[in-house]
């Protein structure tokens, strides 16, 4: 199924352009495509229980659980046989060399990890499932006004394709989607990378316990960072703080 969305998604971000040969309308139709999957993907993730079994159970903070980042690598063969396999079928996102990709990944949670010293994995959960959250609402009501507004166009040909209010309100929306859909694609290599780190059974019986976290840990903090780009992953704030 994901592979399914990401195929759609990749359409509609190489075939809806400025430049594109295709009507608006024709592009409005792939996005709402790529945004109705991406709405439902989203929900049935968040809702199943494939992403809740990667709530730890550890006790401690992320420096207590993984104290050498370095170590966890030989745990990673399945995260990186999934982005080969990512990088061979599509070249709209582009991963790069997937050890370098896997040297970001650890990076990013290592230096969360030094940065925020309290942070436990229970708190990393919680603020990917918001980010998470966050996503699906958006994108959802995107798919929800782009349906709507394909409804009322073929039954107005006329009057509404012709305002130029109404094309404005369009390509300004149309740019939002885009954007979250770019979002969502990077999202999704996050949950494939998530679930190859959760399977199979047979790999993960050779992983002592410390390295089952480990993993547990580093594709949360992916799914997280890649859920809210551009947004510092940190512990929830107590109460009103000023800058």
């Amino acid at each position: 199924m994901i592979d399914a969305v990401q195929s759609h998604i990749y359409d509609a971000l190489a075939r809806t352009t400025e430049h594109s040969i295709l009507t608006d309308e024709q592009q409005d139709r792939l996005l709402a495509q790529a945004s109705i999957e991406s709405c439902d993907l989203l929900s049935a993730w968040l809702d199943g229980p494939d992403w809740h079994e990667l709530r730890p159970s550890v006790k401690g903070t992320l420096a207590d659980i993984i104290p050498d980042w370095e170590r966890m690598r030989p745990f990673l063969d399945p995260l990186r046989d999934t982005l080969i396999r990512f990088s061979q079928r599509q070249t709209v996102v582009a991963i790069g060399d997937p050890d370098e990709y896997i040297d970001r990944i650890i990076k990013d949670a290592e230096s969360t990890a030094r940065r925020y010293r309290r942070l436990d994995p229970q708190q990393l959960f919680e603020t990917a499932t918001k980010g998470l959250g966050a996503l699906r609402t958006t994108i959802c009501g995107l798919a929800g006004e782009l349906t709507s507004d394909l409804e009322a166009r073929a039954g107005d040909l006329q009057t509404q394709a012709n305002d130029a209010e109404t094309k404005r309100k369009r390509k300004d929306r149309r740019k939002k989607v885009l954007s979250v859909l770019g979002t969502i694609a990077t999202v999704l290599l996050s949950v494939s990378l998530a679930m190859a780190g959760a399977n199979p059974h047979d790999v993960r019986q050779n992983i002592p316990d410390w390295g089952h976290d480990a993993v547990n840990v580093l594709v949360v903090h992916h799914v997280a960072a890649s859920a809210q780009p551009g947004v510092r992953i940190a512990p929830p704030r107590l109460g009103p703080q000023v800058r």
